[in-house]
């Protein structure tokens, strides 16, 4: 039998005891689950004497805290009061004093006293025999957007306590940008960046690609934005974008190095790169239609440590004003980047060593213990001995940081309302460098992913470390602050990959399975005040990622905070199989036909996703195939009923889908004019539809599938090539005048 004060104690601390699946079924967690949960939280109720002891915890230990760490509260919804709780008989509080200290972001501070009966009781309690009174301190009037603290002491007899805590004062929404207001709509493209082919790339998509790609988007095509998926630092042999190293810094692989100042300096490192043996390696890499990722690692990297040691010997050891930029640039990272570049230093250390010794690393856990956390005295030693190491890794992300304005600045240059659009991934991989920085905010120990549903009957485990929802508060949000704000840097516009971890996330310990995982809660509405202070200060707009299992009333929540949702034609389908009408998207949305987890435009009518997953063994019950091609033939003969619905569909085209094998260029023009008439303030078309590509960037799970490493167009073309299609310049066109005509 369910113990009844489990499922209470794992209730109190966010974890759901039951939560409902994407098919409508309530589904019980089991206490062996619960425990396992709560354990890995640092939770530990194993056993009938440990849970009344966390019992006891909860009850008392709010009310043996003075204040709550951290207070984030609505510009248009301030409080009257701040609680303040003292271990105090109501008859003891006439000769208490409270006075209390504010400091206000920009330095102002202000101070005032509550005394006596001045002092207004809220609540009073007897917790272990002890009296405590929650009272009432005002808060604080006028006080403007931003991140303040307070700090309050009481004194009188028997009592002399100190408190801190962070106030921040948040807009309602997030910011929305006036282009997406007017009568002309806002449209864009969604790219995978490492896939762009180029005549002058090292064999991944680069900065200067980018910067290039999104004048010719601006001018030639009259798009308003160029989206990509997210720039994050990775870990050694990691590909997938949404697994990052660090949320807050860049990956090196996208820099252009030829763009860096000190390679315009150096006659000779151009000497060697123009070479013909090193051009020879470069056209090899641009000719694959893969992305070799350790062979352009190798190769880029053995130039940017040369590039690196110029600079070193031409501005730090002379002192010169681009060394006090770069330095300038350092202080302004703070903490945040002396810890990754430390991290990637004794990084590089550890897997020398175990290269030597012929074992694998698996991440900083993997370490000497000594190494394990970023204020050990063994790795204080490291950052005095290696200074010119963390150098190194500062000035790779000086020069990622001012290739990405450099590519916003072209952006605007070039008519773009928004510009820039970054991905940001839900998580960090639980071997990288902000798992190891900020160890104290995330869950080592389990998982992230989804429960078992329709498309994945086994669930999924992302292997993506969680933060701990009761820790991150601690420290007033700064950690999420700084993410957002590293996020939103270069940028008009941010989409936040799976929104829904903003409310709950799926955690799956370590050594359990999906289905014995379950959703755990966050402080949505402080991290959604917190997202919407930085989208302001940044003026930076938000899209919520918002499809899976998202509850109706979580994307209402995110829609009112301001974020955009995230609507794709493929998903928004009623009860009866039919699409929905244009007229019935959302404005407050970015809507598109696909994403990079689905198959492309092209790729859906054929079932080439059918059948690689049919390739790649995820059918494992013969049903389960036959469900998906019975599902694709009716929503085929859906989508065309709903093109001739709007009048869209081309002449000559028949009614019947199994009359249609392949998608033309018109057909596909006519469902990206579907999607434009919607009311939606954006909309987006990825580069794989825009240039009619079959293969997905991504099939979702652990199989042979070249995930994240597919470049885009056809065989042998480069980017440059794509400018002159036709097919590229009609589909503008087409998205164009509907979004204008709405």
């Amino acid at each position: 039998m369910s113990d009844g004060r489990l499922r209470q104690l794992a209730t109190r601390f966010g974890v759901a005891p039951s939560y409902v699946d994407e098919g409508g079924v309530c589904r019980l967690v089991n206490d062996a689950s619960l425990r396992r949960v709560l354990s890995v939280m640092g939770v530990h109720a194993q056993d009938s004497t440990q849970l009344t002891e966390r019992m006891r915890e909860v009850r008392v230990g709010r009310w043996r805290e003075m204040v709550d760490p951290v207070m984030v509260v609505r510009m248009d919804q301030l409080p009257r009061t701040v609680p303040i709780r003292l271990p105090v008989a109501v008859d003891q509080l006439r000769q208490i004093t409270l006075t209390w200290r504010l400091r206000k972001e920009q330095g102002e501070v202000l101070t005032g006293r509550s005394v006596g009966s001045r002092i207004k009781i809220l609540g009073t309690t007897i917790q272990d025999s002890r009296r405590y009174c929650e009272v009432a301190l005002p808060f604080p009037r006028g006080l403007p957007l931003g991140y303040h603290s307070l700090t309050v002491e009481a004194s009188g007899p028997g009592i002399g306590q100190c408190a801190a805590m962070a106030l921040v004062v948040v807009p309602r929404q997030c910011y929305l940008h006036p282009a997406v207001m007017d009568s002309r709509r806002t449209w864009g493209i969604t790219i995978q960046l490492y896939g762009l082919r180029s005549t002058k790339n090292w064999g991944v998509g680069d900065f200067r690609d980018l910067k290039e790609m999104i004048q010719w988007a601006g001018r030639e095509l009259g798009a308003d934005l160029l989206g990509v998926n997210p720039l994050h630092a990775l870990p050694p042999g990691q590909v997938s974008p949404y697994s990052p190293s660090s949320r807050l810094f860049h990956h090196a692989l996208y820099l252009d190095l030829e763009g860096i100042p000190e390679f315009r300096e150096a006659s000779s490192i151009q000497a060697k790169v123009r070479a013909p043996a090193f051009q020879a390696r470069l056209a090899a890499l641009r000719r694959s239609p893969t992305v070799q990722y350790e062979a352009v690692e190798r190769i880029k990297r053995g130039v940017l440590e040369e590039l690196f040691r110029l600079f070193q010997r031409r501005h730090l050891a002379r002192n010169t004003a681009t060394a006090r930029a770069f330095h300038r640039f350092v202080r302004r990272q703070g903490e945040a980047l002396q810890r990754f570049a430390l991290f990637r230093t004794l990084e590089e250390q550890m897997t020398r060593r175990r290269k030597v010794a012929g074992t694998d690393s698996h991440g900083w856990r993997s370490w000497p213990p000594a190494y394990q956390h970023p204020e050990s005295p063994a790795v204080k030693q490291v950052a005095m001995r290696d200074q010119s190491r963390l150098q190194f890794f500062q000035y790779v992300e000086w020069q990622c940081q001012q290739q990405l304005h450099a590519v916003q600045s072209a952006a605007k240059r070039s008519g773009m309302a928004i510009g820039l659009y970054k991905d940001m991934a839900v998580g960090i991989d639980p071997g990288g460098a902000d798992s190891w920085a900020f160890q104290d905010q995330l869950v080592a120990s389990a998982s992230i992913g989804t429960p078992p549903e329709l498309f994945s009957p086994n669930g999924q485990r992302w292997n993506l470390s969680p933060f701990h929802p009761s820790r991150i508060g601690k420290d007033g949000y700064r950690l999420f602050a700084n993410c957002y704000r590293r996020a939103m840097e270069a940028c008009g516009l941010i989409r936040i990959d799976h929104a829904m971890g903003l409310f709950r996330l799926f955690w799956i310990p370590d050594g359990l399975v999906s289905a014995q995982g379950t959703y755990v809660k966050y402080p949505a509405e402080d991290l959604l005040g917190i997202l919407a202070l930085e989208s302001h200060r940044e003026r930076v707009m938000v899209i919520g990622e918002d499809l899976g299992t998202v509850t109706p009333s979580i994307r209402t929540r995110l829609m009112a905070g301001g974020l955009l949702s995230y609507r794709l034609l493929l998903f928004e389908q009623t009860a009866r199989g039919r699409f929905a009408k244009p007229s019935r998207f959302p404005t407050a949305a970015a809507a598109s036909v696909t994403t990079h987890d689905l198959p492309t435009l092209r790729g859906f009518w054929i079932g080439r996703d059918i059948e690689l997953k049919a390739q790649l063994g995820l059918y494992t019950q013969p049903e389960w195939l036959k469900r998906d091609m019975v599902t694709r033939a009716r929503d085929k003969q859906a989508l065309l009923d709903a093109l001739s619905g709007e009048k869209l569909l081309p002449a000559g085209t028949s009614r019947k889908a199994n009359a249609v094998p392949r998608l033309t260029d018109e057909l596909c023009r006519a469902i990206y004019a579907y999607v434009a008439r919607t009311p939606s303030r954006l909309v987006l078309i990825s580069l794989e539809d825009l240039l009619g590509d079959i293969e997905t960037p991504n099939v979702p799970g652990e199989h042979a599938y070249p995930s994240w490493r597919i470049k885009a167009g056809p065989h042998g073309s480069t980017w440059e090539d794509w400018t002159k299609l036709d097919q590229v310049q009609m589909m503008a066109q087409t998205i164009e005048s509907q979004r204008t005509q709405g």
